[in-house]
């Protein structure tokens, strides 16, 4: 009944109040319970208990790899992000935001999850004060022999670059205060990015694929993919740190001016594997994990919270994770079958939005042992596979493009 109240909690478009929790316990169940015995339930034994649910659901994901084109070369395809947003500041001692003119109270939830079978291999709740580079080092170990990491610049720490090249492989953009050198004459010197350009420009070439160093004391060997990027480009991104630092007090240095002109990207791939054409393009999957947290926050309204208690916060965004775990679940083997199937994706909104709508269905089931189950699993497989397609944008490149690249 406990776990029943937490899933009509989770699936309804508001956060309930306990008056509500409890006249649907006496509708569902037949039992009464006030609101003080509702607020009792929610404890320390309340979180490791759903707690325990997600973590069991993470140990047994349905393997349903997609095998093909560059994905082959790799063991997995790890896509790693959070999502912060602001709390009640009551919060703040538990769960502290990032001060100043932000919130007091904030929630990081780090994700991670293989892009190849989508499988996720990190979820976890950290007050958002908690760097993303903290999270990179302290999960290191997660990443296996034979993995694809790739990561935004929020993760890029050169300790966890060096530990992931010894048996795996990282795709990142470089960080823009990260001194690059290249050989030259037997010595090592730093890269000109501002003569660089002008090399580019005049000799009219779009990308360069270099051998260099990074680091200002322990050299670390890199790949570095450099691609000159239009003019349009460069002027708002001018644009965008300018106000930025207009609004610090600080000034846009002319090595940041000489970067903007690029995007740069590192990695330990070799170029027998994939080109740096390829690598620039298969950096455009990290979007995806952007698009999953549009729909925990626009469709599951993981951000959607009021004031209440910090046992009852926590039971509540665990039990939003394990409802959508279900669904993404189900979503990406679907997704994997119908693509050997047929060659097409499914749309991630498309098929999530659906499976949260029929919400009632899927609680339903997990809350009378299971009973239906076939019979929800073969509507769940009609619906997706009808009207639910990904669509391909005109002049972008899709997702379905960049998964079969050339490698070579």
């Amino acid at each position: 009944m406990f776990f029943d109240s937490l899933l009509y909690d989770a699936t309804s478009e508001k956060v309930k109040s306990y008056n509500q929790i409890a006249v649907e316990v006496k509708s569902s169940h037949g039992v009464e319970i006030t609101q003080q015995g509702i607020d009792q339930r929610f404890n320390k034994g309340a979180q490791k208990y759903i707690q325990g649910l997600i973590s069991e659901l993470l140990s047994s994901q349905v393997s349903q790899s997609i095998e093909t084109g560059w994905f082959k070369q790799f063991n997995r395809v790890l896509i790693k992000d959070s999502t912060k947003f602001d709390l009640p500041d009551s919060l703040k001692e538990v769960l502290p935001g990032f001060g100043g003119s932000a919130s007091k109270a904030g929630v990081s939830i780090q994700c991670e999850f293989d892009i190849k079978s989508g499988a996720v291999n990190d979820l976890s709740l950290n007050p958002a004060k908690r760097s993303d580079n903290k999270n990179a080092l302290q999960t290191i170990d997660l990443v296996q022999a034979g993995d694809l990491t790739i990561r935004d610049l929020g993760y890029f720490v050169l300790d966890y670059f060096k530990h992931i090249a010894q048996e795996a492989f990282f795709l990142s953009r470089l960080h823009t205060k990260i001194l690059v050198y290249q050989e030259q004459e037997g010595t090592l010197q730093e890269l000109d990015f501002a003569k660089l350009y002008q090399e580019m420009e005049s000799g009219k070439i779009h990308r360069h694929d270099k051998e260099v160093y990074i680091g200002e004391k322990d050299k670390f060997p890199v790949r570095l993919i450099v691609e000159l990027m239009p003019e349009e480009v460069v002027a708002k991104r001018l644009k965008k740190i300018n106000q930025y630092n207009k609004k610090k007090g600080y000034q846009t240095s002319q090595e940041y001016k000489d970067r903007a002109r690029f995007n740069l990207f590192i990695t330990n791939i070799k170029g027998e594997i994939l080109t740096g054409e390829a690598i620039a393009k298969i950096y455009r999957v990290r979007w995806q994990i952007e698009l999953i947290f549009k729909t925990w926050k626009s469709i599951f309204g993981i951000d959607n919270i009021r004031q209440m208690k910090y046992d009852r916060l926590m039971c509540l965004l665990n039990i939003r994770l394990l409802l959508i775990l279900v669904h993404w679940e189900v979503f990406r083997v679907e997704n994997a079958h119908q693509y050997k199937k047929t060659g097409k994706l499914l749309s991630i909104y498309k098929c999530l939005q659906t499976l949260k709508e029929n919400s009632a269905k899927m609680r339903s089931i997990l809350t009378s042992g299971c009973n239906g189950l076939r019979k929800w699993f073969r509507w769940a497989i009609e619906i997706l596979s009808s009207k639910h397609w990904l669509e391909r944008k005109k002049n972008k490149l899709g997702l379905e493009e960049i998964m079969v690249l050339n490698i070579l």
